[in-house]
């Protein structure tokens, strides 16, 4: 029997129409050719849904739509190749934890993306036919574009505040990437015990957690620091009170919330592993089975949690 969660992510993400289409370039084109020995046969799949669609006007006919720059740029690096990229890369990681804490995998795969955006990672789930698909986030106008544009994914709206328009344990899997570094405490905590709420018993949460890794960027990264609004001493001191505090949050500035669209208490906050630890299940009924420190791509920390059957 084809057990189709033992498959790589990125080929059950290829769909035939993609794969004939990439086969036909990388006979055409030697550099592609060679560029495929190079990186490997999954590697190079990365290339094909990042820099191949972005780059390759008939690879892109394959693909499902690029959303705008205006859309890109809330929810992560503006240019299409490396919104590509990073989506199918966290996808994959998101995919594989789950797998390695799911229990029986079911014949299909019931799962939410809380906070979509404008689709980076849905985009991909919704390409495998076993997974059913669906996201959720509180901006309109990425809701609206994903209805109109991946029709693959069930995308809706939710308020500032919960409940989520679902029905108890309608999910195996719940994932969210770069919502609980956002959230304030209050707010973070009634989030997860939704997230509790709507994902079934044995499911698994997966979520996204600035700490020290996110930290000790900033305090390097002048950059980053114009990004958080944040000095360089503020941030070294957010480090060295992190363990103590367990939980930080900085309220972003009036034009942050006018660009983001995600409601007055929107910032960036901060949470050490024994406060996730100690607290989240608390208010999830979920409990922390894995902390992985920059487990997203080196910045964000992932925490991944199993309600109880």
């Amino acid at each position: 029997m084809f057990r189709w969660f033992e498959v790589n992510f990125l080929e059950r993400c290829t769909t035939p129409a993609f794969r004939a289409q990439y086969e036909k370039i990388r006979a055409q084109d030697p550099s592609i050719e060679t560029l495929s020995y190079m990186l490997g046969p999954h590697r190079i799949l990365e290339w094909a849904h990042s820099v191949g669609v972005a780059t390759n006007d008939d690879l892109k006919k394959v693909a499902p739509p690029i959303p705008p720059y205006s859309l890109r740029s809330i929810v992560a690096a503006s240019s299409e190749a490396l919104f590509l990229w990073t989506g199918i890369v966290d996808a994959s990681k998101f995919m594989s934890t789950y797998l390695r804490h799911a229990g029986p995998t079911p014949d299909n795969a019931r799962i939410l993306d809380f906070g979509c955006g404008c689709g980076r990672m849905t985009r991909f789930f919704g390409q495998v036919p076993e997974i059913d698909i669906s996201g959720t986030d509180i901006n309109a106008a990425t809701v609206a574009w994903c209805q109109e544009n991946l029709r693959g994914v069930k995308t809706v709206s939710n308020r500032e505040r919960p409940p989520l328009d679902y029905d108890d344990g309608s999910f195996d899997m719940v994932y969210s990437l770069s919502i609980f570094t956002h959230l304030p405490e209050g707010a973070s905590k009634a989030w997860l015990t939704e997230i509790g709420r709507v994902l079934a018993p044995g499911g698994v949460a997966i979520l996204s957690t600035h700490g020290y890794p996110a930290i000790n960027i900033i305090v390097d990264s002048e950059t980053h620091q114009g990004m958080f609004r944040l000095r360089k001493a503020d941030a070294e001191r957010m480090r060295d009170d992190l363990e103590i505090k367990g939980f930080q949050y900085i309220r972003c500035d009036p034009k942050t919330l006018a660009v983001a669209k995600a409601g007055d208490d929107y910032g960036h906050s901060f949470a050490h592993e024994r406060y996730i630890h100690e607290e989240w299940p608390k208010a999830s009924g979920m409990e922390v089975v894995e902390f992985i420190p920059g487990g997203v791509r080196g910045w964000q920390d992932m925490v991944v949690l199993r309600k109880r059957a």
